[in-house]
């Protein structure tokens, strides 16, 4: 019985060191925005490991199987129902990190590549419009002051930005003869080495609390040791 096993075995073992070695796929958008209007079109492309062709990417969405297995994803963003998690895989890959996708129903949209920024990098918006309607006068904010005005030019770029560039983001910009807002976006920039800073923070406190333990144990053991050699004291009754 033993020996009916053993080939059973090992061929589960290749198995999951097979899954194992496999790289992740990786989800790009083309676009690069992650937010997008309604009517958008967007393209997800399936960058992995495998035999190019037809049949050889399998898609999720939040989950979901998708009807899809071409390495390129096609949406018209028709709803809000295309938001969501979307990952791939290919026949020599394991399945993505999931890359969300936000879909909003508005006249005009802020788009940026990331909410997290690292101090130093470039950073672009755009001000969108819905069916990317022509645009005029527009006004990019940042926490309700104005950093840039352009009579035409739809986006705003920082080649380095630092800590004083997080804030609240929106832009305004005309449409025809109305004035429309976008909805606001949270920007945050962090310091490149704030995981480390906050590490060196902490070592002097865990420094003093172990000498301070160091000094209690020893001085523990120095009274024990000194309560050993007190002799004893006899009372005798008189």
């Amino acid at each position: 019985m033993e020996l009916l096993l053993l080939p059973l075995f090992l061929l589960l073992v290749s198995a999951d060191r097979k899954a194992a070695s496999l790289s992740k796929a990786i989800v790009t958008l083309h676009p690069p925005w992650f937010s997008v209007l309604t009517k958008d079109l967007v393209t997800l492309r399936c960058n992995g490991s495998g035999t190019p062709g037809y049949n050889s990417t399998r898609w999720l969405h939040n989950g979901a199987i998708i009807p899809v297995q071409s390495q390129d994803y096609n949406i018209r963003a028709d709803t809000t129902k295309y938001s969501g998690k979307y990952q791939c895989q290919t026949d020599q890959s394991a399945l993505s990190d999931p890359v969300r996708l936000e879909v909003f129903e508005d006249w005009l949209l802020l788009q940026t590549l990331k909410l997290f920024y690292m101090e130093g990098e470039p950073m672009v918006l755009k001000c969108h419009s819905w069916e990317n309607k022509d645009i005029s006068k527009v006004t990019f904010y940042q926490n309700g002051v104005g950093r840039k005005f352009s009579p035409r030019n739809s986006s705003f770029s920082i080649n380095h930005v630092n800590h004083n560039d997080s804030g609240d983001y929106f832009c305004s910009a005309s449409i025809g003869n109305r004035k429309q807002n976008s909805a606001v976006v949270r920007i945050t920039v962090q310091g490149p080495n704030s995981s480390t800073s906050k590490i060196w923070y902490h070592i002097p406190f865990y420094f003093v609390m172990g000498i301070l333990f160091s000094l209690d144990t020893g001085l523990y053991f120095t009274l024990k040791r000194e309560k050993r050699r007190i002799p004893a004291t006899k009372w005798q009754r008189r």
